[in-house]
């Protein structure tokens, strides 16, 4: 194993990147959905779902929801690359919330975006840093006792 979970880090940022790329951009299909074009893709594709006779507001909500998910997942992506195990978790487990919360807000994060922040979370999840190895920054000095002082 690493001293860092990178694998994990990458999977999650490029997940969150989509999640939140994708949310910025949904708004704009959403606002098609009111507008006298006709029978967009993005309308198609929530009326396959069945959200077709959402209103404008409702849909507003769920851009920002999509977009905050998608920050979160970003955020914790940086939590996970720090190389602490605690931080670790912690970024893991709310990449895993951020990417269920933002399902209905960035389509599952446009599907390759939720996979790639679940994979990430997992990775995170089970990651255990190499045994013997000091963790990043830490500023403890080897070989220190409290019987023998550093001359």
């Amino acid at each position: 194993m690493a001293d860092r979970p990178t694998l994990a880090f990458a999977c999650s940022l490029i997940g969150g990147m989509v999640t939140f790329g994708y949310s910025l951009l949904s708004i704009n299909g959403w606002l098609f959905m009111y507008s006298n074009s006709g029978l967009t893709f993005t309308y198609w594709l929530w009326y396959i779902v069945g959200f077709a006779g959402i209103a404008a507001v409702e849909a507003l909500v769920l851009f920002v929801v999509g977009v905050a998910c998608g920050a979160m997942i970003i955020s914790g992506a940086i939590l996970q690359y720090s190389g602490l195990k605690p931080k670790v978790r912690n970024g893991s487990t709310i990449v895993l919330i951020a990417t269920i919360l933002g399902i209905p807000g960035s389509y599952f994060g446009m599907l390759i975006g939720g996979i790639l922040s679940v994979i990430g979370a997992y990775l995170g999840l089970t990651w255990k840093p190499i045994e013997g190895e000091m963790p990043p920054n830490s500023n403890q000095m080897e070989g220190m006792s409290p019987g023998n002082p550093i001359v």
